[in-house]
C-alpha cells in the first residue's frame, strides 16, 4: 500500500453497482471513491477488444488568469511530456503507439478530458504510465517554450476557419465579464509574455489547484471483471496526493444586454442567420429535457414545417436548433438557418416566419404528444444504441460524471420523465424578439435594416474577422407574418414510431446468395447477434458506362437533388429511426436504408420508387448549383492538412476534374440535360441488393420477387469498374501543388507503390506496420523536438490496392522546402534503421497491425459495411479479413527489412510530395488532375 493511501484519513467507499444500462447492453458498471477521494466509474466491458481510461478535470479554460488565455491549454499540452517516474518526453506517446492503441486530450470551458486505448496485455502499464500525468508530472521548462509553440501553432491552423472566425467574433455580444467572452487556445503571445520560471509557476499553481482528486473523476473501461478493475483504481491511482481544489469562481449572467445584432463579413460564400435566446442552465433538466420539445418542433423538416415552407420557398438549405455555451448558470438557444441567396433576398420574411412559428408554440397549448414522442423515442434510442468504443465511452462518461450523481449517470443519456408545461411555457417566453442576440454572416451584404443605427465595422484582432455591433431595430421588432395560419410550424404526429420491436433468433454465418443473374443479384444475411431490432437494406444501380467530367456531374446532381426532394417525406421517418441515403459512385448509384426493421421494407420500396420516377425541377437545381459552387469557391478555406490528403487522391487517380472544370460543366447545366441523364439510366441498369440485420430470410425474398417483376424491363448488365491509379515510375519522383488561404506551409510526402493496384495483402501489411514503426518517431522529432508544427503525422494513404505511406506536416513557422529536405533526410536514415530493428520492435508492430484486422464488428453498421464491398464486387471475397490475418500472421522481420531496403532505401516505391508552397521543385514531376 503507498504511503500516502496509508496517511490518509479519509475512508475508502466499497464499490457500488451503476444502475440503468439498456436492455441490449452486456456491460456492468460500478463506481467507487478511493481513499485520497478520487471519484472512479469503472465498466466491465466483455466486448472490449482494446482496453481504455479516461480522466476528467474539473477546470478548463474558464479558469485562466485574465491576463494568461490558453495556461489550462498549455497544461494539457505540458502533461504528455514526462512525468518523474518517465521522464522521457515522448514516453507515454510511444507507449501507446506501440501497443496498438491512440490518445487524445481537449480542453473546455469547465473541464479537461485526457483519454487513450491500448491492447489488454499492455494496459496496466498504460495505466501507470497515465496515471503519473496527476501524481508528477515534471513540467519540465526545456519544453514550455516549444509546447507554446505547439499551442500557438494550433491556433494559427485556425486562423482561416470560419466558424473559428464568427465564433470570437460572437464572444463581443457575451457579457464581457463572463470568461465565454475570452479568448481561450492561447498562442505567443497570452502565453509567451513572461519568463519560462514565471510561467512554470503558473502551470504549477493551475495544477495544484485544480487537479486534485476531489476535482477529478477516473474511467476504466476494460473486458475485466469489476473486482479487477477496482484493484487497477487502487493500484495505480491511489498515489495521486490528497488536496482540496480551489473553488471556482462564481459565474456571471451570460448575456447582459440581449436584442443586439452582429454582422460578420465572412470571407467565404457562406449566408448563414444564428438566433440565440438567453436561457436557465439544463444540465440538470436531463431527466425531462424540456428545450427538447422546442427543438422538436422548431427543427422539424416534415410537411407544415417551417423549415419545409422556407425549403419550399428556396429561402432555405437547412435549419438546426439546439442549446450552446450552458455553463450551469445560463445557456443560449440557438437556431441557425442557412440561406440561400434568395433567402437572403427575403430575410425580412425569413425572421417573421421563425417568429410566427414560435408564437404559435406559445399561444398553443403545449401538445402532449409531442412529449410522448420525443420520450419515447428517446428510450428506444438508448435502450437500442449501438456499442460505444472502450475509449469513447470513457471519455463521455468521464465529461457527463463532472455534472450527474454516479447512481444517475446512466439514466442522464434518456428522458425518463414528462417535461412539465411550466417549463416549457417559461422557455418559450424567453425566445422574444427583444431578447435574442443576431448574428448574421455574409461575404458581402448587410441587413442594414435591423441595426437601429449605421453599422460601425471592426476587426477582432485575433482571427481578423471583419464585423458589426448594434442594437436591434424597430424594423427588426415589427416584422410580422400576417398570412400564416395558427397551426403554421406545427407538424403532425409522427407515424413511423416502431411498433414491432421483436428480436429474431438466430443469424446467418455470411451473406447468402439468393437471386443470382447477370442482371440481378440479392443477397441476405439474418444478424441478430448484436440484439437489436434494426436493419440494413440496401440496392446498387449499376449504370454509368464512362468517366467523364459532365457525366459524373449529372450522376453526382442526380443523387444530390433527390435527396433534397425527399427530406420533406423522409424527416418523420429519420426522427423515428429510419435513415436513408443515396450516393453517387463510379458505376453508378446506391440507396440505402438504416434503422428499425419495422417498416423498413416499405419505406425502402417507396424511396427506391420514388428514385425511378424522380426528375429534377429547375428552382431546386439553381439551388443546388449555387451550393455546390459556393462549396468549390471555398475549398481553399479548408484546412491545408485537408486539402493536402484530397490532392494526393485527385492526383493520383484517373477520372477526376479539375475545380474549374466542374465550375464550367456546372454553369451549363439544365433540369432537361439531367432528366434526360436520368431517363436514359433508369432504362437499363444492373442491380444488387443486399438486406442484413433483424429480417428473416422470408421477407428479402419477397423484396427481391418484388424488385424482379417491378424492374424487369430496365434490368440489363453492367460491367463493374475500379478505381484506375496512374502508372507512376518505381524511381519517380512527383509533385503537385495546390493553393490554400492560409499561410501555413503543408507537406504531404508519401510514398506509393508502383505495382498497378494490384498489390497482395503482403506488401500491403508491410506499408501498415512501416506506417506503425515510424508513426512515433517521425512525431516525437518533428512534433516535439523540432516543433516543425502541430499537426504532425504518420497517415496510411492506400488507394484501393495500392499501398502507400505518407508523412504529413502542416507548419506557421517552417517553408515546404525545409519540410521536404527534413522529411527526405527522415527517410533515408530509416531506411538504414531497418538493419536495427530489435524483433520485439517488429512484434509490437506486427501485433498493433494485427489487432486492428482482429478486431469484429461491434455494431450491424460495421459488419454491413464491412460486407457490401465483397457483394457487390465481382469476386466476393467474405473471406478478406481472415487473409490479412493470416498473412499478418506469417511475416517475419527479415522479410520486412528486405522490403523497406527496396521501396526506401533502393527507391522502389514513386515519391510524391503534395504541397501548396514549394519553390524549388527541381528533379519533381509536376502531377496534374484528369
Amino acid at each position: 500500500m503507498s504511503q500516502t493511501l496509508m496517511q490518509s484519513s479519509i475512508a475508502a467507499t466499497s464499490m457500488q453497482i451503476i444502475p440503468g444500462e439498456s436492455q441490449t447492453s452486456l456491460s456492468k458498471y460500478a463506481h467507487v471513491t478511493l481513499s485520497n477521494e478520487l471519484a472512479v466509474i469503472l465498466v466491465s466491458d466483455p466486448k472490449a477488444e482494446r482496453f481504455a481510461a479516461a480522466l476528467a478535470v474539473n477546470a478548463g479554460n474558464f479558469q485562466d488568469p485574465d491576463e494568461h488565455p490558453g495556461i489550462a491549454h498549455l497544461l494539457e499540452h505540458m502533461l504528455f511530456l514526462g512525468t518523474k517516474k518517465y521522464p522521457e518526453a515522448n514516453s507515454y506517446q510511444a507507449y501507446i503507439r506501440q501497443h496498438g492503441g491512440s490518445h487524445n486530450a481537449f480542453t473546455s470551458s469547465q473541464e479537461t478530458n485526457y483519454y487513450f486505448d491500448v491492447l489488454p496485455d499492455a494496459y496496466p502499464e498504460a495505466l501507470d504510465r497515465f496515471a503519473q500525468f496527476f501524481i508528477a508530472p515534471t513540467l519540465d521548462p526545456n519544453y514550455i517554450a516549444r509546447e507554446i509553440n505547439a499551442v500557438d501553432s494550433e491556433y494559427r491552423a485556425k486562423l482561416n476557419d470560419e466558424t473559428r472566425r464568427s465564433n470570437e467574433a460572437f464572444k463581443t455580444l457575451i457579457n464581457e465579464n463572463h470568461p465565454s467572452s475570452r479568448f481561450t487556445v492561447g498562442n505567443l503571445d497570452t502565453l509567451g509574455n513572461m519568463p519560462t520560471d514565471t510561467l512554470k509557476a503558473r502551470l504549477q499553481g493551475f495544477y495544484d489547484n485544480f487537479y486534485t482528486p476531489d476535482n477529478m473523476t477516473l474511467v476504466l473501461v476494460a473486458n475485466k471483471p469489476l473486482k479487477t478493475l477496482e484493484t487497477y483504481a487502487r493500484t495505480y491511482f491511489s498515489d495521486i496526493p490528497l488536496r482540496k481544489h480551489t473553488q471556482k469562481a462564481e459565474l456571471p449572467v451570460l448575456v447582459q444586454a440581449p436584442h443586439k445584432i452582429q454582422v460578420f463579413q465572412t470571407d467565404t460564400e457562406k449566408s448563414l442567420l444564428s438566433l440565440s435566446f438567453p436561457i436557465p442552465s439544463q444540465i440538470q433538466n436531463y431527466a425531462t429535457q424540456p428545450t427538447r420539445y422546442i427543438s422538436y418542433v422548431l427543427g422539424d423538416e416534415s410537411k407544415n414545417s417551417l423549415f419545409s415552407d422556407l425549403k419550399t420557398k428556396n429561402w432555405a438549405q437547412s435549419l438546426h436548433t439546439g442549446i450552446t455555451k450552458d455553463d450551469g448558470n445560463n445557456a443560449l438557444f440557438k437556431l441557425t438557418i442557412r440561406l440561400t441567396d434568395e433567402g437572403v433576398t427575403h430575410r425580412n420574411e425569413v425572421v417573421a416566419r421563425v417568429f410566427k412559428a414560435i408564437d404559435n408554440l406559445k399561444q398553443t397549448d403545449i401538445n402532449p404528444a409531442y412529449i410522448k414522442e420525443t420520450r419515447t423515442l428517446s428510450q428506444l434510442n438508448f435502450a437500442y444504441h449501438d456499442y460505444v468504443p472502450p475509449m469513447h465511452l470513457a471519455q463521455l462518461l468521464a465529461s457527463r460524471s463532472r455534472v450527474v450523481s454516479p447512481n444517475q449517470l446512466l439514466e442522464s443519456f434518456r428522458i425518463t420523465g414528462d417535461a412539465k408545461e411550466k417549463d416549457i411555457e417559461l422557455l418559450l417566453k424567453q425566445l422574444s424578439k427583444k431578447r435574442v442576440l443576431v448574428q448574421w454572416q455574409h461575404p458581402s451584404i448587410s441587413p442594414d435594416e435591423w441595426a437601429a443605427a449605421p453599422l460601425k465595422w471592426q476587426v477582432e484582432p485575433l482571427y481578423q474577422g471583419k464585423y458589426a455591433n448594434a442594437n436591434l431595430s424597430e424594423k427588426w421588432d415589427n416584422e410580422v407574418a400576417q398570412d400564416l395560419p395558427n397551426n403554421y410550424g406545427q407538424p403532425k404526429e409522427n407515424p413511423y414510431i416502431p411498433d414491432n420491436l421483436a428480436i429474431t433468433n438466430h443469424s446467418d454465418a455470411s451473406p447468402i446468395h439468393i437471386v443470382n443473374t447477370p442482371k440481378l443479384d440479392f443477397w441476405h444475411k439474418t444478424n441478430s447477434q448484436f440484439k437489436k431490432p434494426t436493419g440494413m437494406i440496401f440496392g446498387y444501380l449499376g449504370c454509368t458506362q464512362n468517366d467523364s467530367a459532365r457525366d459524373k456531374l449529372l450522376l453526382q446532381l442526380w443523387a444530390i437533388l433527390f435527396t433534397d426532394a425527399m427530406s420533406e417525406s423522409s424527416y418523420q421517418p429519420y426522427n423515428a429511426g429510419l435513415n436513408f441515403s443515396l450516393y453517387a459512385h463510379k458505376n453508378g448509384l446506391t440507396l440505402r436504408t438504416s434503422g428499425y426493421t419495422d417498416k423498413q421494407m416499405v419505406f425502402f420500396k417507396d424511396l427506391l420508387n420514388e428514385l425511378l420516377a424522380f426528375r429534377a425541377e429547375p428552382e431546386r437545381l439553381t439551388v443546388a448549383k449555387q451550393e455546390i459552387l459556393k462549396n468549390l469557391n471555398n475549398l481553399d478555406n479548408q484546412p491545408p492538412h485537408a486539402l493536402a490528403r484530397h490532392y494526393f487522391s485527385k492526383a493520383t487517380t484517373l477520372g477526376n476534374s479539375t475545380r474549374d472544370a466542374i465550375q464550367n460543366h456546372l454553369i451549363s447545366v439544365t433540369a432537361d440535360e439531367i432528366n434526360q441523364f436520368i431517363q436514359k439510366h433508369i432504362q437499363r441498369f444492373r442491380y444488387i441488393g443486399y438486406v442484413t440485420g433483424n429480417f428473416e430470410r422470408q421477407e428479402s425474398e419477397k423484396l427481391a420477387n418484388t424488385l424482379q417483376n417491378t424492374l424487369s424491363n430496365r434490368l440489363s448488365e453492367h460491367q463493374y469498374q475500379t478505381v484506375k491509379v496512374k502508372s507512376l515510375a518505381p524511381n519517380g519522383r512527383y509533385v503537385y501543388q495546390f493553393n490554400t488561404r492560409s499561410s501555413d506551409s503543408v507537406v504531404l510526402y508519401s510514398l506509393i507503390s508502383t505495382d498497378g493496384n494490384n498489390a497482395d495483402h503482403v506488401e500491403r501489411s508491410y506499408f501498415r506496420i512501416l506506417v506503425q514503426l515510424l508513426s512515433p518517431r517521425f512525431y516525437n522529432e518533428f512534433r516535439t523536438e523540432k516543433q516543425y508544427g502541430y499537426i504532425v503525422g504518420v497517415t496510411n494513404q492506400t488507394i484501393d490496392q495500392t499501398p502507400a505511406i505518407g508523412f504529413l506536416v502542416q507548419s506557421p513557422n517552417t517553408d515546404s522546402d525545409t519540410l521536404i529536405s527534413e522529411i527526405g533526410r527522415f527517410l533515408e536514415e530509416n531506411s538504414e534503421w531497418g538493419n536495427r530493428l530489435s524483433d520485439q520492435e517488429f512484434e509490437q508492430a506486427r501485433s498493433a497491425v494485427l489487432s486492428q484486422f482482429s478486431l469484429t464488428p461491434k455494431t450491424l453498421r460495421e459488419s454491413a459495411l464491412e460486407e457490401w464491398p465483397h457483394i457487390v464486387e465481382p469476386e466476393h471475397n467474405f473471406n478478406d479479413r481472415e487473409t490479412w490475418i493470416k498473412t499478418l500472421k506469417t511475416l517475419s522481420k527479415d522479410d520486412f527489412i528486405v522490403f523497406i531496403e527496396n521501396k526506401i532505401e533502393h527507391n522502389q516505391a514513386a515519391r510524391v510530395v503534395t504541397t501548396n508552397q514549394w519553390q524549388d521543385t527541381t528533379n519533381w514531376q509536376q502531377l496534374s488532375i484528369q
